[in-house]
Order: structure tokens, then sequence, then C-alpha cells
């Protein structure tokens, strides 16, 4: 392409600076590799399962993040309310504004307690307004999550990403759902 080898050789420099760059700059702003640790959204998420976080997202009920708690572990969750959200729980039944949401993905979680002798996942709460640039989250695993029962509500400042992919493992590889 160049006859002088070193024009050439700062051309190719050139590319992978852009190319680093380019990554780099994703990895910050758009995209961000993340392992789960823990059981609290098995069995949507084991332990060890590697995922894709979008980090410019607009957060809806049942969406799944990753964000930093205030004990500065970062957790992965399910949003069950966003601001202006009306939350309640009455025999194991999440109502959001008023209306029964159905939960399938507690399905498999319902079965494995009723198993163990537990009536219900979740304790009742009474209604409550999810505040301003807030999030009201739950793990999955309702029996064993430290979520927005344990640590109150989730500040949108604290939130990393909306989790889309999952990498690993292989069987599962694919969009999350």
């Amino acid at each position: 392409m160049y006859d002088d080898p070193v024009k050439e050789a700062i051309s190719w420099m050139r590319v992978i600076f852009m190319t680093v760059l380019l990554v780099v700059a994703s990895r910050h702003f758009l995209f961000e590799p993340v392992a789960v640790h823990g059981e609290s959204m098995m069995p949507t998420f084991e332990d060890d399962d590697k995922v894709m976080l979008v980090k410019i997202y607009t957060i809806e009920n049942f969406d799944m993040i990753v964000f930093t708690a205030p004990n500065g572990v970062n957790f992965i969750k399910r949003v069950i309310g966003v601001p202006g959200d009306r939350i309640s729980m009455k025999d194991d039944q999440l109502y959001v504004n008023g209306k029964p949401e159905a939960e399938p993905y507690l399905d498999k979680n319902r079965e494995m307690a009723h198993q163990q002798g537990f009536e219900k996942l979740t304790d009742d709460f009474q209604e409550f307004i999810v505040p301003a640039e807030s999030y009201y989250v739950l793990g999955d695993n309702r029996l064993n999550s430290m979520d927005s029962r344990v640590i109150g509500f989730i500040s949108k400042e604290s939130i990393i990403g909306e989790v889309k992919i999952r990498l690993s493992p292989l069987e599962h590889i694919g969009i999350v759902k």
C-alpha cells in the first residue's frame, strides 16, 4: 500500500489505536459484561451466569437491572416498580397500580416453596408509591433475595445497566426476556 514502511507502520498504529479506543469507549458508555453471583435470581439466572448490560436504557416494569446496593455490592434484580407506581402484595399476588400482575418467572420457585412447606414466596405488604428517581426491585428467588424489601428503593444513579443478553452458559445464550 505504502512504499515507505514507516508510513505503513504509522497507518497500522492508527487503526489499532482507533480500534482500542472504540472498544474502551463502548465498554465504558454502551455495554458491560457482568457475572451473576448468588441465588437471588434463580432460576432466571444461576450463580456464575454471564450477562451483557446495556448502559443506554429506559427502565420499565419487570426489566432486569444491575445496580450498586448501599453496601457497595452489585446486585441483579427485577424492577417491579418505576417512579410513581403504586405497589402492593396480597396473598402472594403482586399489584402494580391496583392491577394484578402475572409473574410467570416465579412458577418454578412457587412449586419448590410449596414442596418445602412454604405457602407464599412474598409476605403481604401495604400499597406504597415508588418515589421519583427511584425503583422498587425484587429477586426472582423471593425466599432468598436481598432486595427492596430489605435495602429499600434503588436510586436511579445506582443503576449500572439493564440486562439484555445472556452470554453463558452456552445452552442459554441469547436475548433476556
